[in-house]
């Protein structure tokens, strides 16, 4: 019986610590990575839109100067 007790709560500290350990896990490790995810992932997305307007404005530009002087 003394021993049952003895392995039950240990049993009880092991989960008791586990909660806290995943409780810190999410705190200091996963926050902060799903934070910096959504910043590279938004950063990532400014810079694709800014690359693409470029895109287009150097397809018209060259597409004015073929016109003006590539005349055939």
């Amino acid at each position: 019986m003394n021993t049952e007790l003895i392995q039950e709560f240990y049993l009880l500290q092991q989960s008791r610590s586990n909660a806290k350990y995943q409780d810190m896990l999410s705190e200091k490790v996963y926050s902060p990575i799903q934070e910096a995810n959504k910043n590279v992932t938004s950063w990532m997305s400014k810079r694709g839109k800014m690359l693409m307007k470029l895109e287009t404005k150097v397809q018209l530009t060259m597409r004015i100067l073929q016109r003006k002087f590539l005349k055939f």
